[in-house]
C-alpha cells in the first residue's frame, strides 16, 4: 500500500464512522494536524508508533502486502460496485431523478465522496445513496451516510439545486451474506424504514421525508456464459448403456436379430 492509498484508507474508515479529524486524533493520541497529513499522502514524514495508534484507532490492520492477486481483486471491486451503481443510476433516471455520481465534497474538514447524489426536481427531494457490495462494518456505513447526508445540501448547490428534504438511502448488493448481516443488526439498521417495493414506490413518487432506504438489488453476473458453462460441468455424465451380450454375439455370427 502506498501512501496515498494508505492516506485514503484512513480518510475512509475515518468517515465511515461519522468522525472529524480532531475525533481520530482524540482517540489515537495524536495531533488533528498529523491524521491532516496522513490523509494527504504524507505518511513518510508520520512515525511507525504514530501509524500503529491511528492504525488501532480504526481498527486498521497494517502490513506488508505482497499478494500477487491484489490488484486483481480490487478491480473485482471496484467492477461490482459499478455495476450496482450503473443499475440503481439507470432505475432513478427512469423515475425522473437527476443525479451526479461520485459527487466530491470537502466541507468543515469532512472530505470523500457521495456515491449517487439524486435530486427530484418535482419535488425538491435530495437523495443522497451509499452502494455496498458487501457490508462489513454497519456501524462505519451508516456513520459515513450520515456524514454524507449532513453535507449533502451544500454539495448539491455546486449543481444549482437547493433542498432541505435530505433521505439517506443504502443500496446493498443480494447476497445471502448481506442479508443476514442486515438481520442481525437489524436495530442499527431500523432508521433506514423504507425497504423494498415501499422504497421503490416513494422514489417514484419522492413525497414526505422518509428516516431513510434500504434497498437489495441482485446484481447481473458479468460473465453469464462463463456461469453455462460452470452449470454443465456440474451435470454428471451418465455412461452409455452396456450392449448385450445375446446382440454382441448375434452381430459376431453374421445373423441379426429374428
Amino acid at each position: 500500500m502506498d501512501d496515498a492509498a494508505l492516506g485514503a484508507a484512513v480518510r475512509a474508515l475515518r468517515q465511515r464512522r461519522g468522525w472529524r479529524q480532531a475525533d481520530l486524533a482524540a482517540r489515537a493520541g495524536v495531533s488533528a494536524s498529523l491524521i491532516g497529513l496522513l490523509e494527504s499522502s504524507g505518511a513518510e514524514r508520520v512515525s511507525v508508533r504514530a501509524l500503529r495508534r491511528i492504525a488501532r484507532a480504526l481498527d486498521l490492520r497494517l502490513g506488508w502486502d505482497a499478494g500477487s492477486r491484489s490488484p486483481e481483486l480490487a478491480r473485482l471491486r471496484d467492477a461490482d460496485h459499478a455495476r450496482l451503481g450503473e443499475l440503481r443510476a439507470r432505475r432513478l433516471e427512469a423515475f425522473g431523478w437527476v443525479l451526479v455520481a461520485e459527487a466530491s465534497f470537502n466541507h468543515y474538514g469532512e472530505r470523500g465522496r457521495i456515491d449517487i447524489l439524486a435530486f427530484n426536481p418535482n419535488t425538491n427531494a435530495l437523495l443522497v445513496v451509499e452502494l455496498k457490495t458487501v457490508v462489513v462494518d454497519v456501524q462505519a456505513t451508516l456513520g459515513g451516510l450520515s456524514v454524507k447526508s449532513r453535507v449533502a445540501p451544500f454539495v448539491a448547490r455546486g449543481f444549482g439545486w437547493r433542498s432541505s428534504n435530505v433521505v439517506p438511502g443504502l443500496v446493498i448488493a443480494d447476497t445471502t451474506t448481506n442479508r443476514r448481516r442486515i438481520t442481525e443488526h437489524d436495530r442499527l439498521f431500523a432508521r433506514l424504514g423504507l425497504r423494498g417495493r415501499s422504497a421503490l414506490h416513494w422514489l417514484q413518487q419522492p413525497v414526505g421525508r422518509p428516516d431513510g432506504l434500504l434497498i437489495a438489488l441482485k446484481a447481473p453476473n458479468p460473465n453469464p456464459v462463463d456461469a453455462r458453462r460452470a452449470g454443465r460441468q456440474r451435470v454428471r455424465q451418465r455412461p452409455a448403456p452396456a450392449r448385450s451380450t445375446a446382440t454382441n454375439s448375434s452381430s459376431s455370427n453374421g445373423h441379426g436379430p429374428a
